[in-house]
């Protein structure tokens, strides 16, 4: 729902976050702009730091040549600045009237947004256009209509993803309402959630409450794709159901057959969020949803094998597979479709150098996944790839085979900076390093505060002191330098075995 403008603005701002400071050719270079493109996004990104802030050097060139950016993350982080842009664009603030059942006639609502008519047209046409991607439409009557399910989850993710600071854009009344349904009917059932969850619960609560007192429902057929019948859902499945039954048993000319389908709409999508422990959800879903999940495993094998050449331990595949459950689900159940430009909203391009292991093999696992589902590969990778390579790192065992990177670490008589360093290497996800404090002829790395000879098989790191940041991400990128080099022969001996 970003305009061009504000993507590349949003792209800006992330990629300044994680560097700092950076040349205008390096800028252009990753981010796929013109020099044009770079600077005036930066001026247009420094206006609205500043607007926003009160920041007057958030972002700026120096010398006509470099970039540099110095906003904390404390002050403003990019899930605000999106959902800053989301609220205050025209596209934004369309959808939010539309889904409140605000806009009277589109001459006033350009009017409000301070727009030429004939703009906000244009505008409206690009909403209905990605509207109509979900299965949603606008009616003449100024409303969201269509897929009743896809307007309830496309607004939650909105709220949820956007929403750094997890305001409600809901009445009082409706947001006090939601406290009191998570805090009486879900907290007793799930036990204790983190505060994301709970916030999360009371914007699913508030957008239901919102369509359903609307007199806007949802279809019977949608929820029955992904669950059991109610009479085979697991017990606090059914308790659950059961109570919200009973809130809407006041709603005059409310058919049973309604509530009960709106009570398992919102199980349904509290299976999506992982809110249920597993045993739960493997209880609750249909046959089709667990086939997904099969598919995944699949995945996992042929992938693992293909670029280790072995077959992989059954407790990793499933273990893995039992995290992205609910994201496989949540996928399903509102897939991300027609995107072109996801670069703005992820940092798998930051991910893929400091992890190129985890990267290929996520990667490789989607295009599979994408095989056995019909699913575009681009599709999953938008939805779920940062997620798997965050949960491969988590698994050591998945690069049990594979060679170690022997970092040798000595700084004579300073015990405590070699155990520091020890600490942090030893705590790295996705890295497989083995530490000692002797150089020997398996040293592949050896950090150091004394000046070493030349022309050595191993990479020496002369360090004063526990190191810079600068000087860690100098011995990360060496150790995936040594990594893949290691691999890559370990492989292409195994190939001739």
């Amino acid at each position: 729902m970003h305009d061009k403008q504000d993507r590349n603005k949003l792209k800006l701002f992330r990629y300044m976050r994680t560097r700092g400071e950076a040349p205008v050719l390096q800028v252009m270079e990753d981010l796929d702009m013109s020099r044009y493109i770079v600077l005036s996004t930066t001026q247009q990104l420094a206006i609205d730091i500043e607007m926003i802030t009160g920041m007057t050097d958030g972002i700026l060139i120096e010398g006509g040549s470099d970039v540099r950016f110095s906003v904390p993350a404390t002050v403003l982080d990019w899930e605000s600045l999106g959902l800053h842009y989301l609220m205050t664009s025209i596209r934004g603030r369309m959808v939010h009237e539309l889904f409140h059942e605000q806009v009277t006639s589109w001459e006033e609502f350009a009017f409000d947004v301070d727009v030429s008519v004939p703009k906000m047209y244009k505008e409206r046409a690009q909403v209905a256009e990605d509207l109509a991607r979900e299965g949603i439409r606008i009616s003449r009557d100024y409303k969201l209509v269509g897929n009743e399910e896809h307007i309830r989850l496309f607004k939650f993710e909105m709220l949820t993803y956007y929403n750094g600071r997890r305001d409600s854009p809901f009445p009082l009344d409706v947001q006090e309402q939601a406290r009191e349904v998570v805090n009486e009917i879900i907290v007793p059932e799930c036990g204790t959630l983190r505060e994301t969850q709970l916030v999360g619960l009371r914007h699913l609560y508030a957008i239901w409450w919102s369509r359903f007192r609307q007199r806007h429902f949802v279809s019977t057929g949608f929820t029955n794709r992904f669950l059991k019948p109610t009479a085979e859902l697991s017990d606090r499945s059914r308790r659950l159901i059961h109570l919200l039954m009973e809130r809407m048993s006041d709603t005059p000319d409310l058919p049973v057959e309604t509530a009960a389908s709106e009570a398992r709409f919102i199980i349904l999508t509290m299976h999506t969020l992982g809110l249920f422990p597993p045993e739960q959800m493997m209880t609750d879903v249909t046959d089709s949803v667990i086939q997904y999940w099969h598919h995944f495993e699949r995945a996992l094998k042929e992938s693992y094998y293909c670029l280790f050449m072995l077959r992989a331990d059954q407790v990793d595949i499933r273990s893995v597979t039992r995290v992205l459950e609910p994201e496989i689900l949540r996928f399903f159940v509102f897939p991300y479709v027609g995107e072109e430009d996801y670069e703005y909203m992820t940092n798998v391009a930051d991910i893929a150098p400091e992890y190129p292991l985890a990267y290929e093999f996520s990667k490789d696992v989607m295009r599979h996944f994408s095989e056995f589902t019909g699913v575009p590969a681009r599709d999953l990778d938008n939805f779920m790839l940062p997620d798997l390579i965050a949960t491969v790192m988590g698994y050591p065992n998945f690069y049990r085979a594979i060679p170690a990177v022997n970092i040798t670490i000595d700084f004579s008589g300073h015990h405590g900076i070699e155990e520091v360093m020890a600490m942090s290497l030893n705590g790295l996800p996705g890295y497989k390093i083995q530490i000692n404090h002797v150089l020997s002829e398996y040293t592949d790395i050896l950090v150091t505060d004394a000046p070493q000879p030349k022309d050595e098989p191993y990479t020496a790191l002369i360090w004063r002191g526990i190191g810079t940041p600068g000087q860690m991400t100098e011995l990360l990128q060496e150790i995936n330098r040594v990594k893949m080099k290691k691999f890559n022969a370990w492989r292409d001996n195994n190939k001739h075995k």
